[in-house]
């Protein structure tokens, strides 16, 4: 047998054994999640690793591990990240990261002197969405 179909064959006998054939490679890499991981990334721009885990509601490793590619959301955390990117990508529209970082902090009259953070902590997206679409519209409340 010629030594280059022996070395094609010597490549294919791990897949054949329940292994991963090369083109597979990149669809297995990508089981983590690398666009949650991009997801992650963005929005650590303006929200910590901290607040976005208490939004969410878990704890900080797995945000890191969204973040790291190691595997992605599932379900209703997957729901709040997507809508917390939402919300972050909206406020864009309207301030600099410092500035969304700022306003999620900061107490707010239209929340009763509450900030939007504390509301997003205590399941209230709704509400801060709708602020922050006047916001970007330029709506007044």
């Amino acid at each position: 047998m010629p030594d280059i179909v022996h070395e094609e064959l010597n490549a294919l006998l791990p897949a054949l054994r329940g292994g991963v054939l090369p083109a597979q490679e990149d669809v297995v890499a990508d089981r983590g999640g690398e666009q949650y991981s991009r997801i992650v990334s963005d929005l650590r721009e303006t929200v910590s690793t901290e607040d976005l885990a208490r939004i969410i509601g878990i704890h900080s490793r797995q945000i890191q591990n969204w973040a790291a590619g190691r595997n992605r959301p599932q379900g209703e955390n997957r729901e709040q990240l997507l809508g917390v990117y939402y919300l972050v990508q909206r406020l864009r529209d309207v301030y600099r990261p410092e500035g969304i970082e700022i306003w999620l902090h900061s107490r707010n009259r239209e929340f009763d002197a509450r900030r939007p953070l504390d509301l997003l902590v205590a399941g209230e997206y709704e509400r801060v969405l709708a602020a922050v679409e006047r916001l970007a519209d330029g709506t007044p409340s």
